[in-house]
């Protein structure tokens, strides 16, 4: 099916057609050209289950663009991370924005107004965000809508973000029964059942424009699936290195998949010398400078940023959740432009950005999981993994290798995995975790009102369609009540007279709750503690600090018999400051309180001490050594603080409170910079963080008011500071007084 004629026969306009072919593509693969004989151009629903890179996103395009441009509609794109969305807004502003197509990105905060979003044909977001902007009540967006590209769909299997994305995909069909819905995965064993539940036409294809070859490599062959054997000839002493090698001088790069954070260093340690040896003089130039980069200044660096620089000089970098976003950014973006060759990485790289390579090697198909010890990976994690092989435009084929100890191992890997269909898509939408939050938003959006019509609701779901959770009627309704007596919700009274039934509404604590986006047993816990705070009088950071780490959203570090001598000096150090203790643990309202007592209350110890470090400055470094964290791990686990912090600073305000809101405030602001409560003035300069306002603290910069009398000249000399931020520190500065002066004469 030619690409062009079938545009104009559509009726795109010239210019979109030139943009939409620009990229050279003249004809569609088998499984685009089958969507488009099932309707994706004439507004039927459609799930398209089919491999990487086989062109979903250009089916998505084309069902947008066409909508927008012919039908002046609006679009959704949801992506289930935050870094598959900026990805896609990219793309598509960049090909778009000539046609006039405006493209928004929805990715930020929770509770951030919905207003600036409306004015955007396509709008880039996250399920997450969209649903928080619906709690907000921020219907009309729905209803404006004609499209709606549902990417990753099979993300509805996750644990954590698959309930969002079900009960967004829910209310969407809800509220606005006329959109298109265009749902995208890979491929899945049960897409039948997915699409009968969005009531859609299905493409079920395992069609790929490059061939992939799986295979399982043992003793210096690879075993292929229907496509024979290969002997890899390389001297290498180690198996990684030996295919390492195979791929690279070939012109080819590499993927190593390993089931822990230790283990992609370490092989990157490991393969490094061998890969480093076959780059040349230029891109050994390119990575010294790339390295230099990405270990950052001489006071940030940890030692997970010099390994990471270190192995990057030799072409090979390693890639986990305990890297900063810009170190992550920059191994993404030098691996696609070809100047790393090799990543050693966790299988959640697979689920991210798109990054392909020409061989995938999947090292460990064994990790540890709590109370089970060493277990197989899911086929549908393999699976995702062996997906990435294979670079459009560069490679005639992908492989997925698999590497086994033994013969034996060999035989089973090859049946367990490349043989194997990955598993059903199952919904989590059934825990009671997962339903009591979202029971709260449907009454706190005003979307439903009694226990009935929200059964109704739940019966858009693929919970329901699944049948997998038999009395759902009294799971709800114990939801109800629960909320209920804890004053989340209220009955009305005089409904009851005339419906012969209860109403029920949100009270402000539910309605707060809801917009913030946290678990209600969260604002139970955090209502409790701050009450009990107050009454003690005093104001304890360590105090609040662990009250947040015992809230079901706060954040949590995992530990062990090693950390018990340390944690009881933690505790034995801050016992009387401390909200919660172990006497009044079990106290905690339904689902907030973990599933082991003690390692949970240890995990909170450990968290609190790890955050508590934070705030007193002390360096990354050893914060991730003490911790066994790495630096990204720090600054995520900070936002989760922050964000429950401020959720702690409304209930406050909320609840009258107002001895507590301004300190909350303050300790807010003390972890988002880390830094010691003397420094809070200096914070409030833009360009000014913990080590800059460090350092002008000491040079005798103390308040604001310190500055008027000092020169660019006097600033600048000051190491890290610079003429630049000097000036505009004292622009700052001159400004902040101009404010004040003119408030004064006002009053």
């Amino acid at each position: 099916m030619n690409l062009k004629n079938l545009l104009e026969e559509h009726g795109f306009p010239s210019p979109a057609i030139e943009r939409i072919t620009s990229s050279g593509i003249k004809e569609l693969y088998p499984p685009q050209a089958e969507a488009v004989r099932k309707g994706l151009l004439a507004k039927k629903n459609l799930l398209m289950a089919v491999p990487t890179a086989a062109g979903k996103t250009l089916m998505a395009e084309l069902c947008m663009v066409k909508s927008i441009l012919m039908d002046n509609g609006r679009c959704l794109y949801i992506a289930p991370l935050k870094a598959l969305a900026s990805e896609k807004y990219n793309d598509f502003k960049e090909k778009y924005a000539p046609l006039g197509i405006e493209v928004g990105l929805a990715i930020g905060d929770a509770d951030s107004p919905a207003a600036r979003l409306d004015r955007y044909k396509i709008l880039v977001a996250t399920a997450e965000k969209v649903d928080s902007l619906l709690r907000s009540r921020a219907q009309g967006l729905v209803n404006s809508l004609s499209v709606a590209v549902l990417d990753e769909i099979h993300f509805i299997n996750d644990g954590s973000r698959g309930p969002t994305l079900e009960i967004l995909t829910a209310r969407l069909r809800q509220l606005n029964p006329q959109i298109q819905v265009l749902a995208l995965s890979a491929t899945i064993s049960n897409a039948d059942d997915l699409a009968d539940w969005l009531q859609a036409g299905l493409v079920a294809s395992s069609w790929r424009p490059i061939p992939l070859k799986e295979g399982v490599y043992f003793d210096e062959r690879i075993q292929f699936h229907r496509y024979g054997t290969r002997i890899i000839r390389e001297e290498s002493p180690d198996d990684l290195s030996k295919l390492t090698l195979d791929t690279l001088r070939g012109k080819g790069q590499v993927l190593i998949f390993v089931n822990s954070r230790r283990s992609t260093q370490a092989v990157a340690r490991q393969i490094g010398p061998d890969v480093a040896g076959i780059l040349s003089a230029e891109e050994r130039k390119h990575l010294l400078d790339l390295s230099k980069k990405i270990a950052g200044s001489q006071a940030d660096a940890t030692n997970i940023c010099r390994k990471l620089a270190d192995s990057v000089v030799q072409g090979v970098a390693f890639h986990h959740a305990g890297l900063r976003p810009d170190q992550r950014e920059l191994v993404e973006k030098n691996f696609k432009g070809n100047l790393i060759k090799v990543i050693a990485c966790t299988p959640t790289l697979a689920a991210g950005v798109n990054l392909p390579a020409r061989r995938a090697i999947v090292r460990d198909c064994k990790r540890y999981e709590n109370g089970i010890g060493q277990a197989y990976i899911p086929v549908s994690e393999y699976k995702q993994c062996a997906g990435r092989a294979g670079r459009p435009q560069y490679d005639d084929f992908g492989e997925a290798v698999l590497v086994a100890k033994s013969h034996s191992e060999a035989l089973t890997l090859l049946e367990r995995y490349v043989q194997a269909s990955p598993e059903p898509i199952i919904s989590k939408l059934g825990k009671e975790t997962a339903l009591r939050i979202h029971v709260l938003s449907s009454i706190a959006g005003g979307y439903v009102h009694d226990v009935k019509s929200m059964l109704e609701f739940i019966q858009h779901t693929f919970l329901y369609h699944q049948k997998l959770t038999p009395n759902l009627l009294g799971l709800i309704g114990e939801i109800f009540d629960f909320l209920h007596k804890e004053q989340f919700i209220e009955k009305s009274s005089s409904t009851a007279l005339t419906t012969g039934g209860y109403r029920f509404f949100a009270t402000p604590l539910g309605s707060l709750t809801s917009r913030l986006y946290i678990d209600p047993a969260s604002a139970i816990t955090l209502r409790s503690g701050l009450t009990a705070a107050q009454k003690k009088g005093t104001f304890s950071a360590v105090g609040i600090l662990h009250l947040v780490t015992c809230c079901p959203d706060g954040p949590v570090l995992s530990t062990g018999k090693k950390d018990a001598e340390d944690l009881e000096n933690f505790a034995s150090r801050f016992r009387e400051e401390f909200i919660l203790t172990p006497e009044n643990w079990p106290d905690l309202p339904i689902g907030s309180r973990r599933e082991d007592d003690y390692y949970a209350y240890a995990s909170t110890l450990k968290t609190t001490s790890c955050i508590l470090r934070w705030i007193e400055e002390e360096k990354e470094e050893l914060i991730c050594e003490q911790f066994g964290i790495g630096p990204g791990d720090i600054y995520r686990h900070m936002e989760g603080v922050q964000w429950l912090l401020y959720a702690a600073g409304n209930i406050a305000h909320l609840f009258h409170q107002k001895s507590l809101t301004s300190q909350l405030q303050n300790l807010r602001t003390r972890v988002r910079y880390g830094i010691k409560e003397e420094l809070l003035e200096l914070t409030q300069l833009k360009g000014v963080g913990r080590v800059r306002a460090r350092i002008l603290f000491e040079k005798g910069f103390k308040r604001l008011s310190d500055f008027r009398s000092a020169s660019v000249d006097q600033l600048s000399q000051i190491k890290p500071i610079g003429r630049t931020l000097a000036q505009d520190i004292l622009a700052q500065i001159a400004s902040t007084s101009s404010h004040r002066t003119t408030a004064t004469l006002q009053n």
